[in-house]
């Protein structure tokens, strides 16, 4: 029963177009139709970049994470091998380095150390975190694209139909 009254309603606004006399009339209506087409595709377009670039921003989120846990086992093995020319000056020195301060040294440059990977490890999941962040604005912005879309399309008809109506 819906199907025979959109095809009714459909057929009662082909006879109202083509019963317009104004041939004018006739094609600002088609117009505005296919303006109505254009701004929900442009919409879905609109959409469809506005998904890339988010999914661009959750890979380079990814990478970042990915180079932040690098840099934090690079400064781990610069720490080492620094410990290791220190181990070995103290010891070429005379030191013992089983006991006194150069085991407070030892122990307060592991601390720093590892409060420097960190803050390595922190930043890259901040800035990761950005990056999540405004691809989640973007998915945003293609959404509001394509009702914008719709909202434009309904405009537009409505301006044609209001040619009908005059």
């Amino acid at each position: 029963m819906k199907s025979k009254n959109k095809k009714r309603s459909l057929f009662e606004l082909i006879f109202l177009v083509f019963s317009v006399s104004n041939p004018f009339m006739i094609a600002a209506v088609v117009l505005s139709v296919a303006s109505a087409g254009m701004a929900i595709y442009q919409g879905y377009q609109q959409q469809k970049i506005a998904n890339q670039n988010a999914a661009n921003k959750r890979i380079q989120a990814q990478r970042e994470e990915a180079a932040a846990k690098r840099n934090a086992q690079i400064a781990a093995q610069a720490r080492k091998r620094e410990r290791g020319k220190a181990t070995v000056a103290y010891a070429s020195s005379g030191v013992d380095i089983s006991t006194g301060s150069p085991l407070i040294v030892e122990a307060e440059d592991d601390y720093q150390s590892e409060l420097n990977e960190a803050t390595i490890m922190a930043q890259g999941a901040d800035t990761a975190w950005r990056s999540r962040s405004s691809a989640q604005i973007d998915v945003a912005k293609g959404r509001a694209a394509v009702t914008a879309g719709y909202g434009q399309a309904a405009g537009s008809l409505a301006s044609g139909a209001s040619l009908l109506a005059a």
